[in-house]
């Protein structure tokens, strides 16, 4: 046998492997008053997708930038509330994005968001600027 067939029953061994292996449905037992045992399904579909529900809660963000940077580096939000983020531009033409949210504004321009995943992500300069504008980035944290 060549090494380009073993390579491709290794991938298809090793992906078969992973596919058996797949996540286990989380069962709950309870017993009832009459003394029967009830089985409960306690699989979160929420935690599966790692999206989180709203929270009804408002919070509004500004961020001003200039020619290269931002005046805030790092927002940090709770997840599930709905951000409004407003971007102003003091110098230059900029933009602000963050790619996991669909958020891209430019000077002047507002958007509202609801936070449905937690995590760390980077928001950066939209807008093609200049010399420095791979160095306008900043942290977007939803805990």
């Amino acid at each position: 046998m060549n090494k380009k067939f073993l390579s491709i029953i290794g991938v298809l061994l090793l992906s078969l492997t992973l596919a058996a292996c797949g996540g286990e449905e989380k069962v709950k037992e309870k017993e009832t008053p009459a003394g029967q045992v009830e089985k409960e399904d306690t699989k979160n579909t929420a935690d599966e997708t790692g999206k989180i529900e709203p929270t009804g809660n408002v919070v509004e963000v500004v961020i001003k930038g200039t020619n290269f940077d931002f005046d805030t580096k790092e927002v940090k939000v709770k997840a599930g509330d709905t951000v409004k983020l407003t971007y102003e531009n003091e110098n230059g033409a900029h933009g602000v994005a963050i790619d996991e949210f669909g958020v891209d504004i430019k000077g002047g321009e507002s958007t509202e968001f609801v936070v449905d995943q937690k995590g760390e992500f980077e928001f950066y300069c939209s807008l093609l600027c200049g010399t420095g504008h791979d160095i306008m980035v900043g942290s977007f944290i939803a805990e």
